[in-house]
């Protein structure tokens, strides 16, 4: 099953950062998520996606995900996210995807969470933290699946 990002992991270089490669651009597709709202995580410079009934969390659908990378992006997610189906709007068709919603009910109300602010105001400082917390996730969990090496 595919997985519906709305947050960092939109960002080509968080993404490749996590997943330990180049991302290929032809695997990440424009999606959106009705009836979801992509706000502040409280305490946090990254988002949650929250229900909230009449809009739309923009974001991508990335396919081509193997089981390594879904344990990655599992454990780069840790406790505060719980990867859960969902339905998502692909070119003007419904269909279900993976994403990762917050653990902790957040209110709709949160302030919006925006990517281009979060590129502006956090990624230099978040990349470097990001890249070296990845790779030791998938040293460790490479050594956990079968026939995988990191």
């Amino acid at each position: 099953m595919a997985l519906f990002v709305y947050g960092t992991l939109q960002d080509a270089d968080v993404l490749a950062a996590v997943l330990g490669r180049p991302v290929d651009i032809a695997a990440l597709r424009p999606a959106s998520a009705p009836d979801f709202k992509a706000v502040a995580y409280p305490g946090r410079v990254y988002p949650a996606l929250v229900p909230c009934p009449g809009t739309t969390a923009p974001g991508l659908l990335i396919g081509g995900l193997d089981p390594l990378d879904l344990a990655v992006l599992d454990a780069f997610e840790g406790e505060e996210y719980r990867r859960t189906t969902i339905t998502i709007v692909l070119d003007e068709n419904t269909i279900q995807a993976q994403a990762y919603l917050p653990a902790i009910p957040i209110p709709a109300t949160a302030p919006a969470w925006s990517l281009h602010h979060w590129s502006t105001a956090h990624k230099p400082q978040v990349i470097a933290g990001e890249t070296s917390t990845a790779q030791s996730l998938r040293r460790r969990l490479s050594a956990l699946l079968p026939g995988k090496a990191s």
